[in-house]
Parts: C-alpha cells; structure tokens; sequence
C-alpha cells in the first residue's frame, strides 16, 4: 500500500512538473499575427533586399486602339548603383502592334522590333515605361507596398502550388502612372496583394480607370527572387525609325 501512495505521489509530482514547464514555456500563449501593414512593410524589406526579381504583366479591358504594354515578361536585376532589365512586350507601339525583345542598362534601352538585331531606342518618346523603373524604390513596385491606403485583409488564392495571403487596399493615380506611364492624378484604384506565409510579394492586381471611362485590370507575378542573369548591352543595327506616338490616358 505505502508503493502504491509513493508511486501517485510521484506521478501527481511529474504531472505538476509537465504543467509547470509548460506555462514557464509559453504554453498555448502564441506571438499575434502580424498586420496587414506589418506583411507589407516586410515584403517591401524582402522586395529591396532581392538582388534581382522575375516578373510576368498581364492585362484586362485595355482598348485595342491604345498605346502601350498589353503583357510582359522578363527580368530585373540590380548590379551595384545600376537597375538592369532584360526581357519581352507585347503590345502597341506608336500604333504598332507587335511583340518586342528589350533590354533596357539604367535609362538606356534597347528594342528589338522586326528586325534581328537590337536598336537604341527612346522609350518616352514611345511613351512607353522603362522597365528598370519597376525596381527603383521611389517609382517601382516595392514603392506600391508604402503608398497603399484603407488596408485590410483578405482571403486566401492560389497561386500554382501557393496559398497565397490577400491584402487589399487603394492607390493613388500618381503612384500608379509612375510605375505604369497610365492613370494619373486626381484617379484612385483597387490593388490586391497576394503574399507568401514569409510575406514574400507574389501577385498585386491593379483595378481602375487607367484610360477615360473604361476599367482595366493589370495583374504582376514576381518570382525568382535573388536568381541573377548577366544582362550586358547588346550588339546594336541600324536603329528603326518609328512614328512617335504618346499613349493618351
């Protein structure tokens, strides 16, 4: 009988022992989530830090008659002081529809347009964006993540194999022209962010009048985070002459 009452008590005491390491640990009480500003403030931090990014631009309710980027492909890479970019468009060009090779070093960009070779071209008489500004910080998609108003949080979407965080919040048009060259002041737009369970950016979705009295939706993927390419300046033809044609929003 007195094995018995030791063996309870030893037990009683090894179950006190359990509880109290438990609550001394922590026990169910879990650090609170983050916000949705604190999930955009660090994948900003995680944007910046990424010596180069992949991205896919996608559109919907562009007018067919309008100048500028439908889609687009490519890479960005930062080399020291110097935003590099190497990728494709589709989309008009000075009235041209067409789908375009560019590589763009700083300010300096390079289109290959119905020809084999690259030619220097100047994107703001083409009124169109250069792309290395989607990686600068005061004009570029990171700048996006600062500006954004009225953020909530959303649901959950997929994303290929992801589950993906939604945030959602407002732009304003001036934030959004500088990245896209469309929009403009005084114009407001719903922008959705899909983030990683690391906050990583992985999708924003733009929604609003970027051209008089229509609604279009302009949609980026970022992937490859920190995979660099060399991009170098390309073996130049004879340059294209185009028609300059700024798009009209």
């Amino acid at each position: 009988m007195a094995a018995m009452r030791r063996r309870t008590l030893l037990s009683a005491a090894v179950l006190a022992l359990t509880v109290a390491a438990s609550g001394c640990s922590g026990g169910t009480d879990e650090p609170a989530a983050a916000t949705p500003e604190e999930q955009l403030t660090t994948a900003r931090t995680i944007f910046d830090d990424a010596d180069a990014v992949t991205i896919a631009l996608t559109s919907t309710g562009v007018p067919s008659e309008q100048n500028g980027v439908r889609s687009a492909t490519g890479t960005g890479v930062i080399d020291g002081d110097t935003i590099k970019f190497a990728g494709d468009f589709e989309g008009r060009v000075a009235g041209i529809s067409a789908t375009v090779g560019i590589i763009c070093i700083g300010a300096d960009a390079y289109m290959k347009m119905f020809t084999p070779d690259y030619t220097p071209v100047d994107l703001d008489d083409l009124g169109a964006p250069n792309p290395t500004t989607f990686f600068a910080p005061e004009t570029g998609i990171a700048s996006l993540l600062d500006a954004t108003t009225d953020v909530a949080p959303g649901g959950r979407l997929r994303e290929g194999r992801e589950i993906l965080h939604e945030v959602t919040g407002t732009l304003p048009g001036e934030k959004v022209e500088a990245l896209l060259r469309l929009g403009g002041p005084g114009r407001t737009f719903d922008v959705t962010y899909g983030l990683t369970d690391t906050n990583e950016l992985r999708t924003a979705v733009v929604k609003g009048e970027f051209f008089d009295g229509v609604e279009s939706t302009y949609r980026l993927l970022l992937t490859d985070y920190g995979k660099t390419m060399p991009i170098d300046t390309p073996a130049t033809g004879t340059a294209t002459e185009l028609p300059t044609e700024s798009p009209t929003g």
